[in-house]
């Protein structure tokens, strides 16, 4: 089997970063299989000095000519969505923003088209977005997500060699183009409107595949073979998992290498979490950790830290004299 990533990026993202991370930590566990990179020709061009890093990780580079009226996060998303085209035969596509943990063995059954896991590792019905899919669904005129109650995650993929599994990135390829037309350029409403077209393509694979440790993903944690960390919905706040933090791709930009450090991390990424984190499973909490005015007391606090500072300070003055007042009544 063969493993594929899709890379669009300049100096001023950390996509490039991101993608030589997880190729370093492929290779660690898995250092004979062959990886392909698609990458755009734009990309490519940029990609010397400390951004060549990736060649001696990777087995093949398959350079792109996307059509140009597409932008950089559009041209990434035309080539995925198209990714069976560059990529003959059986493949697993993988996203940059992951971190490989062990070898990973082509058990998947040979009846398989299309394997993926669910987005968030839960059903539609219990999803915290499910309210903007739908939205985002009815706006590209897509129904997936009012249809039925899985949705799955693009970030990890397996397509087997069949002609079912042609015909699925074929569909998606084509769905993300009129998506794209209405608005849409994302390619998880196409992929999963791919899906509901075409009748269940898609064999659900475990979560151990894609462990999506931001949302519902630590029952996987300890068996994951490929951990997912990045999520856009927490991008305002500092991430737990430490290979993700932007003094470890910070790094790699400034030197275009791995630190030792780096490296440690890669030799257990399981346990490679910051030491001040919290789990939170309460319903009301989650609740209110996923409402909008949450983020922005976030953002309001990180650029005025003064500010929250004497809020707390006041906050615990203030209760602690009602509880002195509540002791005397």
């Amino acid at each position: 089997m063969k493993y594929a990533y899709v890379l669009t990026s300049c100096e001023n993202d950390f996509y490039y970063e991101q993608f030589f991370l997880s190729l370093a930590s492929f290779r660690l566990y898995n250092p004979d299989a062959a990886v392909i990179a698609l990458i755009d020709g734009k990309t490519k061009k940029g990609l010397t000095g400390k951004r060549s890093g990736y060649e001696k990780l990777i087995s093949d580079i398959n350079v792109i000519d996307v059509p140009g009226e597409f932008s950089q996060k559009e041209a990434s998303r035309w080539i995925k969505t198209a990714t069976h085209r560059f990529v003959p035969g059986e493949f697993l596509y993988i996203d940059c923003d992951t971190v490989i943990t062990e070898k990973l063995e082509n058990n998947f059954p040979q009846e398989i088209k299309i394997g993926a896991v669910l987005d968030t590792h839960v059903t539609l019905d219990m999803h915290h977005l499910r309210g903007n899919f739908q939205k985002q669904d009815t706006n590209a005129g897509f129904s997936s997500s009012l249809k039925t109650n899985k949705r799955y995650n693009g970030g990890l993929i397996f397509c087997g060699d069949n002609p079912g599994a042609r015909d699925f990135f074929e569909k998606w390829h084509s769905l993300w183009l009129e998506g794209r037309t209405r608005g849409c350029s994302q390619d998880m409403p196409s992929l999963n409107q791919a899906e509901y077209e075409l009748g269940n393509v898609i064999t659900e694979l475990k979560g151990d595949w894609n462990c999506q440790i931001s949302h519902n993903g630590l029952p996987y944690l300890h068996n994951a073979k490929i951990i997912h960390y990045y999520a856009t919905s927490l991008d305002s706040l500092e991430p737990a998992f430490k290979l993700a933090s932007g003094a470890v791709l910070g790094y790699i930009k400034e030197n275009g290498r791995l630190s030792s450090e780096i490296n440690l991390l890669l030799e257990n990424p399981k346990a490679a979490f910051e030491p001040l984190s919290r789990i939170i499973s309460d319903k009301t909490t989650i609740v209110s950790f996923d409402n909008s005015l949450f983020f922005k007391l976030i953002r309001f606090n990180k650029r005025h830290p003064g500010f929250s500072a004497k809020r707390r300070a006041f906050t615990a003055s203030f209760a602690h004299l009602t509880k002195k007042l509540f002791k005397r009544h």
